[in-house]
C-alpha cells in the first residue's frame, strides 16, 4: 500500500512541479505569475517530500534496500535537485547577485524535472506498467 500511495504522490509531484514551470516560462506577462509559480512549486515538493516518506515506510515494513537500483539512485538525485531548486529559488529574491542564482535556479529546475520524469519512467518499468 504505502507504494501505491508513492507512486500517486510522486506522479502528483510531477505535475504540480511541471505546472509550476510552465508558469514561469509562458505565464509571466500576468501579474501574479511568481505566486502562482512559487505556490505550485512548494506544493509540488511537499508532496515529493510526502513521496520519499511513503517509500521509506514501504521498505522498512517489508525490510528491503533502500537505494538497491537505478529508480531509487537516480530518485535520490532527483530529489536532492528539486531541493536546491526550491532553495535557489527563495534566495533569488534576496541575493546579492540575481543574475547568477536565477540562471543557477533556472538550470537546476530543468535538470530536476528531468531527473523526476526518468525516475518515474524507471519506476513504472519496475512495476511493470512501461
Amino acid at each position: 500500500m504505502p507504494i501505491l500511495v508513492h507512486l500517486l504522490l510522486m506522479i502528483a509531484a510531477f505535475l504540480y512541479l511541471l505546472a509550476g514551470v510552465s508558469i514561469a516560462m509562458f505565464g509571466r506577462g500576468k501579474r501574479t505569475w511568481l505566486r502562482r509559480h512559487k505556490n505550485l512549486n512548494t506544493a509540488g515538493f511537499g508532496l515529493l517530500a510526502a513521496g520519499v516518506v511513503m517509500v521509506f515506510t514501504g521498505i522498512f515494513l517489508s525490510g528491503g534496500d533502500h537505494l538497491a537500483g537505478i529508480h531509487q539512485q537516480v530518485g535520490a538525485i532527483a530529489v536532492m535537485l528539486a531541493f536546491l531548486t526550491v532553495l535557489l529559488g527563495y534566495d533569488s529574491l534576496k541575493a546579492a547577485n540575481k543574475k547568477i542564482v536565477r540562471a543557477a535556479h533556472r538550470w537546476s529546475g530543468r535538470i530536476s524535472l528531468v531527473a523526476i520524469l526518468v525516475a518515474l519512467a524507471l519506476g513504472l518499468s519496475m512495476i511493470g506498467i512501461l
